[in-house]
Parts: structure tokens; sequence; C-alpha cells
């Protein structure tokens, strides 16, 4: 009898916990699939064709992956499938056949797609993501101390501390529902083993978002505030303020100091949160990398080649630190290899003031 009880009161903790968990993963990622067959010809090459998502969505599908193959392949005819249109219930997409310029008989076809909203496709994209809004983001200590925040997205690359007296420390507090790192210890800092520029800058590419706040005025040299960088002596890529300039690395020139304050739009303003995003394209040329604030374009610039570097800093700018930070961090996402053109960086620029509650100018975007 007693080991019967004690099965049943087992067997409720279960039942319990499981939906807690579930609950858990279930909000860390927002994608959803679908599944159909369709029975699509054409006496033309192009074919376009609507298909329910059979889902229910809380917004409008930032973007959708669809792949359309005939059930019964013979071999012969080949496609491709392009969205074409994004609606809130379903969307379109374009049939091409690409082995001859003809039409095609009935056929039928399974159609699958994916759908992402805006903030899982940037993590489905991105590089490295690091964030805190979840506990298997981090690792802490009982002094609320963080040794590790894992990366999302594409790598799994942890931005590491091992030296206790430079963790950041998880907040408390929350901006906008969400937790973040705060800075305020001298010298503190994160480091993640990532090449910036591999083949000594041949294809160089990188794209840094930060969401930030400074929390004290710096004015020399030696005291910026540093948030991400490998300054190996070398100005390689690096962003850094102070009270007077934002000072950007890995240009043509040596370095940039952009002294603009926009409304709403001050990367170097107190105690206020910013999103901040640079893109150096080195092959791009000239003006094909910029720096934007709080969904604003504050310059372009030229990026130069850099030497290989297997390392970088959040929260300072070199890995025996130079320009720390005194302020707090709330998420950080690098893109490699990929070009964000002007309306795509402002969606995400949007998408960063939403989240993080960030004061800004109405952002049109496309």
């Amino acid at each position: 009898m007693l080991k019967s009880i004690v099965m049943f009161w087992l067997f409720v903790a279960v039942v319990i916990l499981w939906p807690a968990e579930t609950f858990q993963l279930n909000e860390y990622s927002t994608i959803k699939h679908g599944l159909a067959e369709m029975t699509i010809h054409s006496t033309t090459r192009k074919q376009n064709m609507k298909f329910d998502y059979k889902v229910c969505l809380n917004s409008m599908p930032y973007y959708i992956k669809v792949t359309a193959n005939p059930k019964y392949d013979s071999g012969a005819e080949k496609f491709n499938v392009t969205v074409v249109q994004i609606n809130f219930y379903d969307a379109v997409f374009e049939l091409e056949r690409i082995d001859q310029d003809s039409g095609w008989r009935e056929m039928l076809f399974t159609v699958q797609w994916t759908i992402y909203h805006i903030s899982d496709y940037i993590t489905s994209t991105a590089t490295v993501q690091y964030r805190v809004d979840y506990d298997t983001d981090v690792k802490i200590t009982e002094t609320s101390n963080v040794s590790a925040v894992y990366g999302q997205g594409l790598s799994s690359l942890p931005a590491l501390q091992n030296t206790s007296q430079l963790q950041p420390r998880l907040s408390q507090d929350r901006q906008n529902g969400h937790r973040f790192l705060v800075f305020d210890k001298i010298n503190t800092r994160l480091i993640t083993n990532l090449d910036l520029n591999p083949k000594q800058g041949e294809n160089d590419l990188i794209t840094v978002f930060v969401v930030y706040r400074l929390d004290s005025p710096r004015r020399y040299t030696k005291t910026w505030h540093g948030l991400f960088g490998i300054d190996n002596g070398d100005y390689d890529k690096v962003i850094a303020l102070n009270i007077d300039k934002l000072h950007i690395g890995g240009t043509i020139g040596g370095y940039i100091e952009n002294t603009y304050s926009l409304p709403n739009a001050n990367p170097r303003a107190l105690h206020v949160w910013n999103v901040l995003s640079v893109q150096w394209n080195v092959d791009g040329g000239v003006d094909a990398s910029s720096v934007w604030c709080n969904g604003k374009l504050l310059q372009r610039f030229q990026a130069r080649i850099s030497p290989s570097e297997t390392k970088f800093v959040i929260g300072a700018i070199r890995l025996n630190n130079r320009a720390y930070l005194h302020g707090a961090i709330g998420e950080f996402v690098l893109f490699r290899g990929t070009v964000i053109p002007d309306d795509v960086m402002k969606k995400y620029q949007l998408y960063f003031i939403k989240k993080w509650g960030i004061t800004a100018d109405p952002i049109t975007v496309s």
C-alpha cells in the first residue's frame, strides 16, 4: 500500500513539472512548420500558388521558407520556389520550372513551409547571439556573477570569463521584461573565441548589434567605454564611446570618431538604452560600411582589411582590457559573411527597439 502511494505521488509530480519545462522550451522559439499536398499545372514556365498556414500566429511572419517537390518525381522536371507575398494568414509562392522554358502537366506536389518571426530569423542567421533572457543562456555563480553566456545562432560559442573579479553580473531588475548583464567593476569583460578576420581580411564582412546602457561619463582615451572589439594595436574592429565621441576601429585611416547626437539617437547618452549597429564590409568599398543608432543612420565609411584574430571582447576592446564598460549590455548579435542592406538594418533596429523598450523616433520600414 505504501509503495502504491509513493508511486502515485511520483506520478503526480511528473505531471505537474513536465508542462512547465515544455512551456519554457516553446517560449524560446516561435518557428512554425506546415505541410500540404497540392495539385499544380501551368501553361507557362511560372505559376503562383497560395497556401494557408493552418496554424495560429500572434503577428505577421517576417520570413517564410518554402519547398515544393513533385510527389512522384520522374527526374525530368526541375523547379525553383520563391515566396512572393506574405500575409497574416496565408502566403503566395511562385513555382518556376527551370529545366526547360515551358509549362507542365498536372502534377501532385509536396509543399513544406517554415514560418519565422523576426526574433527567430535573427537567431537562425546570426553567427552568434548573446542574451540572458532564459536560464539556459547563462551560467551564474551564487553572487550573481556571470562566468559564461552561451551563444545562440549558427554557432554555440560561449562568451567566457573565468576570473571572478572580471565577471559581469546578472541584473536583478529587468528592462522591458528582460534581464541584462551589468558591467560595474573595473576591467569587467567577456571573451569569445571567434576569428573576425579570416585569411587576413579577405572577404572581411562583419555586422554587430549591441543593446546597451552607459552609466558614467568618460573623457580620456584610457577611460573610454568599450562595447566590443579586438584592438590588437592595429586598429582592428572596435566600438568604444566617451562623453564626446563614438569611436569605430577597422576603417580606412585607422579609425573614425563620430560626434553626432541626433534626437533620440545619441549613442553616448547616459542612463538610457540604445541599440547600436556597425557593419564592416571590406569588399563593398567606399560607403559600403555603416553605423546606425536607434533606427537612424549616423555615418557611412570604408572598412579596411585587418589582420587575423582568433578572439574578440565584449565590455572592453582588448583581451588584457582597455576601455572597460561601465554600464549594461542587454543583447549582442554578430553576423559574419552576410551583407545587411539599409532596409533590413532598419527592421532589425526596430525589432531591438521594441523588444528593449528603447525611446526612438518613428521608423518607416517596407
